[in-house]
Order: C-alpha cells, then sequence, then structure tokens
C-alpha cells in the first residue's frame, strides 16, 4: 500500500511558476524515444487547469448519454488522433475546440504527462495547459452533456471518495471513484472514475508533491509516474504481440 498523506500537507495555493515547475520536472516529451515504434492507435486528452480565488481548478467534461463508447462517464476533452493533426498536442486542442468550444490559441501548453492504455488497447496522452478563468464551456451536445469544474487537491482527498478493488491484466488494481456536487441532466450526481480519475491523481500529485491520503495500487507512483507508466506500457505491447517477452520477464 502506498503512503498515506494528511489533507493538511496540501499547499492551498500553489503558485503558476510553482505549478509549472513541478509540471515540466515530469514533463514525458520524451517518453516514446527508445521504445519499439508500433502502429498503435493514439489519443490525446487536454487536462485544463484555471485559478478561482486563488485556487486550483480543473475542467472536465460528462460524455453525452448516447455515446457508444464511454456515454455518460466523466472524461477531459480529447480524441483520437488525426492524420492531419501535427502532433499529439495538436490532438487534445484540436479535440477540446470540437467538444466545448475553447480556442486552441487560448490554451496555454505547459507539458504532457506519462501516457495511459484506455479499456479499448488505445495511448492516450495527457496535455496539461492553463485556461482563463473567464472561459464559458459551449458544450457540443453530440459528444458532451456538461462541462464542470472541481479542485483539482480534491483528486488527493479522501473525502467524497471511494474506491474499489479487482484485476487488470492479471494484476490487482484498485479503481477509485470521486463524488462530486455536480449533477446530470437527469439529476444524478457526477462521479469521476477509471482512466480520467487516474489522470487527475497523476496531476495532482506532480502539482502538490505528495501521494493521496488514501490506498492506491502498486501501478500508482507519485515521485516517479513515468516507471510504471514504461512498464504498463511494455506489458501491453507484450500481451498484443508487439513484441516478444524476454525469458524471465514479468510482462
Amino acid at each position: 500500500m502506498a503512503e498515506l498523506a494528511s489533507t493538511s500537507e496540501i499547499p492551498k495555493h500553489p503558485t503558476k511558476d510553482e505549478i509549472c515547475q513541478s509540471l515540466l520536472a515530469h514533463d514525458a516529451s520524451t517518453f516514446f524515444e527508445g521504445k519499439p515504434a508500433v502502429d498503435i492507435p493514439r489519443a490525446a486528452v487536454l487536462i485544463p487547469l484555471f485559478f478561482k480565488n486563488e485556487e486550483l481548478y480543473v475542467l472536465l467534461t460528462l460524455r453525452s448519454q448516447h455515446l457508444n463508447t464511454h456515454g455518460g462517464e466523466v472524461a477531459f476533452p480529447g480524441g483520437k488522433a488525426d492524420e492531419t493533426d501535427v502532433d499529439i498536442v495538436e490532438t487534445a486542442l484540436r479535440e477540446a475546440e470540437e467538444e466545448i468550444g475553447l480556442p486552441q490559441d487560448q490554451v496555454e501548453v505547459i507539458s504532457k504527462v506519462v501516457p495511459s492504455i484506455a479499456k479499448y488497447g488505445i495511448v492516450v496522452t495527457p496535455i496539461v495547459g492553463f485556461i482563463s478563468e473567464d472561459f464559458v464551456p459551449q458544450p457540443n451536445p453530440d459528444e458532451v452533456e456538461c462541462a464542470f469544474s472541481v479542485p483539482l487537491a480534491d483528486f488527493l482527498s479522501d473525502e467524497n471518495h471511494t474506491l474499489q478493488r479487482g484485476t487488470w491484466q492479471d494484476r490487482p488494481w484498485i479503481m477509485h471513484f470521486f463524488h462530486h456536487p455536480h449533477t446530470t441532466n437527469a439529476g444524478k450526481k457526477i462521479v469521476t472514475w477509471g482512466l480520467t480519475a487516474h489522470m487527475a491523481m497523476v496531476v495532482a500529485s506532480m502539482i502538490y508533491k505528495r501521494p493521496p491520503n488514501f490506498e492506491t495500487d502498486k501501478g500508482f507512483n507519485w515521485e516517479n509516474p513515468t516507471k510504471p507508466a514504461e512498464e504498463t506500457y511494455f506489458r501491453f505491447l507484450s500481451r498484443n504481440g508487439y513484441l516478444e517477452p524476454q525469458e524471465g520477464s514479468k510482462l
């Protein structure tokens, strides 16, 4: 079990410079360098940060209920890479503009976060950037039911947090659920869980330089997020036939 921390250790008002330094210390722009060149579907999400009353907030979306994949789930704005995208950063910015009307030139991109493997075998790279507090989302109803924001520190707090134990790729895994005061159009409480919750926890830990004050599994390393991300990536490549496992490997 990972080390737990008390809520009192969370800095109340990290400055923008401090946040940028913390994110850049773990920037994952070179994550794929030196790794096998494989043709895997790729996607990106934008993790939009902004200050409100000097507190750091993050913007999230609730996907439209009618979508075939992840309908009705909380997500960061984003989607699959397009052939016309210059890079994965453009993917995140383009998708955010399409989903919530966020102009690409109004995002101050800070860093890339270590990629994760989504449920359907897509490699997802989070892009962290600052947006204006005054930005008013204009959700595209074809993709997004609503957009909402919460303090980023909520993803390190055990308040309004629950967990569920299970297995993924034959390994023990803890699923985290964050229960927000916001509600859906149908009046149900909004809950962030799964990959979105994991990404938010990683970014929050980077910025506040501390682990969550609830239990996490071995796949969460707040001090060195690259290590578990690389282990997961190579395990995914091996299990899906992209490379042969080495003799004695635990992949």
